[in-house]
């Protein structure tokens, strides 16, 4: 992977979320903890053009997607999250759009405001957290999942 970049979501995404959001692997740490269905996924990549939050993670060459990182408001909480293609995993992927992320939302969010939760049996991510030098705040329970709650350094 050459370089990334980050960029609004585009009625030519389409397939590639739903596939992603289908994707059992990709899932089992998001939303409902399950693949959705093409429907589904369907309405929440309606929903996602029509709201945008997250920005899109995308080869800076092709303009292909590689999946989403950013804040969402989440029941009130701003809450930090990225989830990509799992054919794009283990590249460092997920630690560079994260470190783009930030510094595009550090001049326009308080970054102590934003929650990062982990499961703690999401491994892959804690070790994302770790190389970006974030630090855990506490441990507790997120949507019935034990993890920790991160803060977000620059």
């Amino acid at each position: 992977m050459n370089s990334l970049r980050l960029r609004a979501l585009q009625q030519k995404d389409r397939a590639a979320v739903v596939s992603m959001l289908g994707d059992s692997e990709v899932m089992r740490f998001l939303g409902p903890r399950r693949p959705l269905t093409e429907d589904e996924a369907d309405s929440w990549f309606r929903s996602a053009l029509d709201n945008p939050s997250r920005f899109v993670i995308a080869n800076a060459d092709t303009n292909e997607f590689i999946g989403f990182c950013g804040i969402k408001e989440i029941n009130g909480v701003l809450d930090f999250g990225y989830f990509i293609k799992s054919e794009f995993w283990g590249k460092g992927i997920a630690t560079k759009a994260c470190q783009l992320a930030v510094a595009e939302l550090a001049t326009e969010v308080d970054l102590e405001a934003v929650q990062v939760f982990i499961a703690e049996n999401n491994v892959a991510s804690q070790k994302v957290a770790e190389k970006l030098g974030w630090q855990v705040k506490q441990v507790g329970y997120k949507d019935g999942e034990h993890g920790r709650y991160y803060r977000i350094t620059l």
